[in-house]
């Protein structure tokens, strides 16, 4: 498996490479953005501001639903990564072919589960009656895609484990841009509303997995992959829950406390909900820097270990802190200067803009702390730990939240703006935590006294 397209992560200049290597996956995260933001958008503008809510509601239980799961592409990712730095072609090939069937699986399941569940959860989390409807209708329809959705993200992650990232960019192009005409064709031309956007989103998911299947098995491609030879190896299967479930656990960490604030929020009012559903737009926007970095790291760290050139790894994690926390700073310093004009792409509502500056403000800058925090746990990841890293963002991350929500909070004066510091303040506290556990790591694998010598430093960027 050959190309050009691929690229070897254990050699050469690091900055280069995780430049060339970052630049797609920032981008196929941004078309991926899309999805979500085109339907806010979309129905924000041409729906109005209950429509805007229901979407912004049913984000957290999406999240919630669908994340554990998708842990597991993160771990067939750490898996296929390692595999390659160390050269092991034949388990490679084998283990691919067993990611693919238990991708479609799981989604089936999940999708089956958004069924039932949709309803009930927004309704423990103290859903407005105003929106409920449009809020279930939405759920149900967009967890059809979600099949299609683990597919796609399991083959992404067996493409960018082998060092390819512009395949799943050119993808994600291509359903990105399907989504948004499909959304202003289902809600301008037909009349539809939260279930046009949602209709259009699950669409372009089955649109994006068929692309990415194409690739893996396309005749005499460089992948080589055969439908023939799918089938689920339990050896292989046990590799991808054994690493990849601890990264789902702590997606749903995320996903559990994001639900607890979100509950809180319902309970401000349709115009706070929608305000802050159009805040989080715009910060998941530069969120997506973080993401790509953080997958990239997954990547690079998975293909040194693999390789054993562990020292490799330290690189990559300085050249991550650099590049990453620059191009935060410089959008946040953007949308703190001008915020209204960003917010407002989403709802031109003064009032609803007004509502969402303080989880604008405060929300995006401590990304920046975040950023920290997720590229030392993709270094941690690409090394196969997973389980100490979860319990670890566990208890900073969710108990932090908790804490604040249901102890805190209360005692200050009402409204998003005392709410949301619990996020940055969750992130120093986990950012902290998995520093000094990837310190432990790397000096338990120096004294190992296996490492691989990398290319002289001078070669290096």
């Amino acid at each position: 498996m050959k190309s050009r397209k691929m690229l070897d992560l254990t050699s050469g200049p690091v900055t280069g490479k995780l430049l060339r290597f970052v630049y797609p996956i920032l981008v196929t995260n941004l078309l991926q953005y899309c999805y979500n933001a085109a339907d806010k958008a979309v129905v924000g503008h041409f729906s109005g501001a209950d429509a805007l809510a229901a979407v912004g509601a049913s984000g957290p239980i999406i999240t919630l639903l669908v994340s554990l799961f998708v842990g597991l592409a993160v771990g067939t990712n750490i898996i296929c990564s390692n595999l390659r730095g160390a050269k092991k072609e034949t388990e490679l090939f084998r283990f691919m072919h067993t990611a693919i069937p238990v991708a479609f699986t799981v989604g089936l399941f999940v999708c089956l589960l958004g069924q039932a569940a949709s309803e009930p959860l927004l309704r423990l989390m103290d859903t407005p009656e105003d929106i409920m409807d449009k809020s279930v209708l939405y759920l149900r329809i967009h967890f059809f895609g979600v099949p299609f959705s683990l597919t796609y993200n399991f083959c992404s992650a067996i493409l960018r484990a082998n060092g390819d990232t512009q395949r799943p960019m050119r993808i994600m192009t291509l359903s990105g841009i399907t989504n948004v005409v499909l959304n202003l064709i289902f809600v301008i031309c037909f009349g539809m509303d939260v279930d046009g956007v949602a209709l259009a989103t699950a669409i372009s998911q089955a649109l994006s997995a068929g692309c990415a299947l194409y690739f893996l098995f396309k005749p005499d491609g460089d992948y080589g992959m055969q439908f023939k030879k799918l089938r689920v190896y339990w050896s292989d299967c046990r590799q991808i829950i054994k690493v990849g479930v601890p990264c789902g656990i702590n997606s749903m960490v995320f996903g559990f406390s994001n639900v607890i604030v979100q509950s809180t929020i319902n309970g401000l009012g349709s115009v706070v909900l929608a305000g802050n559903t159009a805040a989080n737009s715009v910060n998941s926007l530069v969120y997506q820097i973080l993401v790509a970095f953080y997958t990239a790291c997954i990547s690079f760290s998975g293909q040194c270990y693999g390789a054993k050139k562990y020292k490799r790894i330290d690189r990559v994690m300085r050249c991550s802190f650099a590049l990453c926390l620059s191009a935060l700073a410089f959008f946040e310093i953007l949308f703190t200067l001008f915020p209204e004009p960003v917010m407002g792409i989403f709802n031109s509502d003064p009032e609803v803009i007004r509502a969402g500056l303080p989880r604008l403000y405060i929300g995006g800058w401590g990304q920046l702390i975040y950023a920290v925090s997720e590229i030392v746990l993709g270094c941690l990841r690409g090394m196969k730990r997973s389980t100490v890293p979860t319990i670890m963002n566990i208890v900073c991350i969710c108990g932090t939240r908790i804490i604040w929500v249901w102890l805190i909070y209360p005692m200050m004066t009402p409204g998003m703006a005392s709410l949301f510091w619990c996020y940055p303040l969750s992130y120093a506290v986990s950012t902290l935590a998995l520093g000094a556990y990837y310190l432990y790591c790397r000096r338990k694998l120096s004294l190992q006294g296996d490492e691989v010598p990398d290319v002289p430093a001078a070669a290096q960027a």
